[in-house]
């Protein structure tokens, strides 16, 4: 695996690392508020996040039952998303060489770019004004899962703790798309409800970012993540020793 001809700049992994933390702390912000605003009132397992952003007020379904939704800080929550989807796309671009470099993480790179992009348009497209478009967006939770699922199979020799909480974190998110998909479709609560395994298939994920984004931060200009994997050592070939 290469490491690349650059390590990341200081000031690369400060300003990365704060995309990813802000973009998922004021995303989070937002649905606390966002949520208390609402008179139905707002329920954490059977609304679905993008409720949060419905510029209308009534009943309201992708698939399955309807149920009356009405946000009156929708403006702000779409806001939310952009903004979660432009910090998530300029801290990748900002951490690019953070990790050692291989085709898998190149992959893993552009599809959370592309997550990024998802959360754009789930919020310039809100879910009562185009739905369909308004799903493509919202595949932005699987697809930034399976970009960490990547990564953390491409560092699996070289990380092993980030390694580990990866897999973890990638295998309830998309474990948690699929049964959010399921309960979509069927109508059914599968125990969570719809809104319930959303979360389980984003939170963890968006965990994940602020850690690497504070991690980033606390090791900007001291080897980056090197400095909690003392065994991969940088020859100068440019290359880290195999591991068996």
């Amino acid at each position: 695996m290469n490491t690349g001809t650059r390590p990341i700049s200081r000031s690369g992994a400060i300003w990365g690392g704060l995309a990813y933390v802000l973009a998922m702390v004021q995303y989070g912000l937002a649905q606390v508020i966002s949520a208390a605003a609402w008179t139905t009132p707002y329920n954490w397992l059977t609304n679905e996040i993008s409720d949060l952003g419905n510029t209308a007020c009534g009943q309201f379904s992708v698939h399955g039952p309807t149920s009356y939704v009405c946000s009156p800080l929708h403006a702000m929550m779409n806001a939310s998303f952009i903004i979660s989807g432009l910090l998530v796309i300029a801290g990748t671009v900002l951490l690019w060489r953070l990790w050692p470099e291989s085709r898998m993480i190149t992959a893993a790179k552009v599809l959370m770019i592309l997550s990024g992009i998802g959360k754009v348009i789930v919020g310039l497209v809100p879910e009562n004004t185009d739905t369909s478009l308004h799903i493509l967006g919202a595949t932005n939770i699987v697809v930034g899962n399976v970009a960490i699922l990547l990564i953390s199979i491409a560092i699996r020799h070289y990380y092993p703790a980030l390694t580990r909480a990866g897999r973890l974190v990638s295998l309830l998110g998309i474990t948690g798309s699929i049964l959010f998909s399921v309960a979509q479709y069927a109508g059914s609560d599968l125990w969570l409800g719809a809104g319930g395994w959303e979360r389980v298939a984003g939170y963890p994920s968006n965990l994940w970012l602020i850690a690497i984004g504070i991690i980033s931060i606390c090791t900007a200009g001291r080897g980056g993540l090197r400095r909690i994997a003392p065994a991969l050592s940088v020859h100068t070939s440019g290359t880290v020793p195999s591991h068996t």
